[in-house]
Parts: structure tokens; C-alpha cells; sequence
């Protein structure tokens, strides 16, 4: 039985994901930085498959507390899905030094904090790392959303650092298109004028590149 650590699981793709991983035997490390009312939901159906890790992406002394806290109850970590994230949507007069900041500790420093930390157990279990990434990066150019997409193409250059870095894991990004997650920030009535890519077919793309034996992928996925 693989053991996967997907950080973000509370919300959006994370949650989903966390629950196709359980509903097909995987044990979970369901991290979340706040709340957890959804993984609560799920402890009592899924008890002894999943276990739930409190902590911040950003903050190195959390990693390694968490780091300590798995090894500390026996886990293993096989596949590591780098899912946490935030943007930050503004006109240029609006942005700041303290916006870029903000995204870029979750977005990028978390990954690059969580690949350091768990890549190793990783690369000697011959595991895998799928961060989650974005079109925005190769193909979407907007000012309002320009910390996340600069965030974004940091991972992907960490993606492939990382790859060539780990011999033997399996390093890999994934590009989404539009999403439904709570992080799109649309009312109902837009909401049918967007294509988003189905939920099933982004946790299907994850899924290949947590069993994949390449490396170095950066995977477009669009709708």
C-alpha cells in the first residue's frame, strides 16, 4: 500500500483527490494549514487509511516539524503532491512587494520546502513528486494574476531541478487550465460561460504521474 502526502487537502482539488486516493486503497497524509472539516468527514469511513497533518508550507519550521511528526508515527512517504496554494487578484496600482511575497512563500517556497524536506525518503523509495501547476504560466498573460502565474513558473524551473536532482523519483508538474475550485472566485452566473477541465480528469492526470516512471514532465492539461 502506497502512502501519498497531498499538502491543501481540505479544499477543492485537494479534498477530492485525498478521496479518490482513499476510495482506491492508498493511505493518505492529508496535510491542511487551518481548518480541516472536510477531512474530519472522512476519518470515521477511512479510518486507519488516512492520517491528518497540521502546518504551514511556508514556514520551515513547520515542514520539518511535520517531517519529524511522520517519521515520529512510523510513515513512509512514497508520492508527494505539492497541491497548496494561493493567488493574490489585483490591478498593477494595487500590487505591492508584500503581494508577491505572500503568494510566492506558499506557491514556490512551500514546494521547494516539502520537496527538501520529504524528496530523499522519497528518492530512495523510488517514489514520486507531482506539483500542481498552471497553464497561466506558457500561455495566459494578465496583469491581475501575475503573482500566481510568476509563482507557478518558479515550480515548474523547480520541477525540473528537482527531477534532475533525484535520480530515482519521478519528478513531475502538471499545467492546468481553469479549474472549479473555491480558488476561482466566480458566481454562479459566469460560471457557465468558463469551460473548466472535470474534476475526474485532473485527479486522472495526477493519478498517472504518481505511478509514472518518467521525470522531468511538465504535463499541459487543458479543457
Amino acid at each position: 500500500m502506497k502512502t501519498v502526502l497531498v499538502t491543501g487537502a481540505n479544499g477543492g482539488l485537494g479534498f477530492a483527490l485525498t478521496k479518490h486516493l482513499l476510495e482506491r486503497g492508498y493511505f493518505v497524509v492529508a496535510h491542511y494549514h487551518i481548518h480541516k472539516d472536510l477531512l474530519e468527514s472522512l476519518k470515521e469511513m477511512y479510518d486507519g487509511f488516512l492520517y491528518l497533518l497540521q502546518g504551514d508550507v511556508s514556514l520551515e519550521s513547520d515542514v520539518l516539524r511535520m517531517k519529524a511528526e511522520c517519521e515520529a508515527t512510523g510513515i513512509k512517504i512514497d508520492s508527494l503532491v505539492n497541491n497548496a496554494a494561493i493567488d493574490s487578484l489585483s490591478e498593477l496600482e494595487e500590487k505591492n512587494k508584500e503581494s508577491f511575497l505572500k503568494v510566492f512563500e506558499v506557491n514556490t517556497i512551500g514546494p521547494f520546502l516539502m520537496m527538501k524536506a520529504f524528496g530523499r525518503e522519497i528518492n530512495e523509495r523510488c517514489g514520486s513528486i507531482v506539483n500542481i501547476s498552471s497553464d497561466n504560466t506558457i500561455d495566459y498573460f494578465d496583469m491581475v494574476s501575475l503573482e500566481y502565474d510568476v509563482s507557478k513558473a518558479g515550480l515548474n524551473l523547480m520541477t525540473k531541478t528537482f527531477a534532475n536532482y533525484f535520480k530515482q523519483a519521478h519528478v513531475n508538474a502538471i499545467l492546468f487550465d481553469w479549474l472549479d475550485t473555491p480558488m476561482n472566485d466566480f458566481t454562479e452566473d459566469e460560471k457557465k460561460y468558463i469551460s473548466f477541465v472535470p474534476m475526474e480528469v485532473a485527479i486522472s492526470k495526477i493519478l498517472e504521474l504518481i505511478e509514472t516512471q518518467e521525470s522531468g514532465r511538465l504535463e499541459l492539461v487543458k479543457k
